[in-house]
């Protein structure tokens, strides 16, 4: 039986912004792109927190037949891994946070109110998330963001339903596992963009010194895409990951 590999996206994608991955690693693994509820034509949970998206990712995983699986979790899908990890740890053989982080703070802090405002001004303004997602994205990459990075992204963020995003966008302000990392035992890496603003690489070198054991890596010139904009480096990193893992 093949090895288990669960893909986790962030707010502004879906099973898409995996597809250099799950074509790297199908064949050796079992590869599972999750789609969270709400995005890519999935129902949207009545009640969104992020125990309940944990609950229904274990769901899905073992309606698709995986027991145990690495989990590899991008920015908001990093924090739901992190739910996951905390709530089925025997689900987890292995943990890559990506371009995440462990906590957002105060939900009625005046920085998270300016976050949730900044990203859904354009929506107000009646701008459409086609729209939304052609201004944001070039901010999100690096410049060494391969060239079909920018439509990569930006036509899986076009597809988001405008409701989901204003949904996890409130949803992030709510995120703080900081106190559970180091209840974490499984091998784990955080992997950041160099260039990346949201989760800045200081901040997840940081992050990984709380994880025992943790590893850190950094992808030069590459900005909050990680996956997408350098699909070659991102691979070869899980895939030395995943090696060293096996071998300890």
């Amino acid at each position: 039986m093949k090895p288990g590999i669960v893909f986790l996206h962030g707010i502004g994608g879906c099973s898409d912004t995996w597809q250099a991955q799950i074509e790297h690693f199908e064949g050796r693994f079992d590869v599972l792109a999750w789609r969270a509820p709400g995005f890519g034509g999935k129902p949207a949970l009545d009640d969104l927190n992020f125990a309940n998206l944990a609950s229904k990712l274990a769901e899905d995983m073992r309606a698709a037949g995986l027991g145990r699986a690495i989990i590899v979790g991008h920015s908001f899908g990093g924090m739901v891994a992190q739910q996951f990890v905390r709530d089925f740890p025997d689900m987890v053989s292995a943990l890559v946070l990506v371009g995440t982080s462990p906590a957002f703070g105060n939900p009625a802090g005046d920085f998270q109110k300016q976050f949730v405002a900044d990203r859904t001004r354009p929506l107000d303004e009646g701008k459409s998330m086609a729209e939304l997602a052609a201004a944001a994205i070039p901010k999100l990459l690096g410049p060494d963001a391969i060239p079909s990075a920018a439509a990569i992204a930006t036509s899986a963020m076009a597809k988001v339903p405008e409701q989901t995003y204003r949904d996890v966008v409130q949803l992030l302000t709510t995120f703080d596992l900081r106190k559970n990392l180091a209840n974490i035992t499984v091998p784990a890496l955080l992997v950041a963009g160099e260039m990346d603003r949201l989760s800045p690489p200081a901040m997840m070198e940081k992050m990984a010194s709380y994880i025992p054991g943790a590893g850190f890596e950094m992808l030069p010139g590459i900005g909050h895409m990680t996956q997408i904009e350098d699909p070659a480096g991102f691979n070869a990193l899980i895939d030395r990951f995943v090696g060293e893992a096996n071998d300890g």
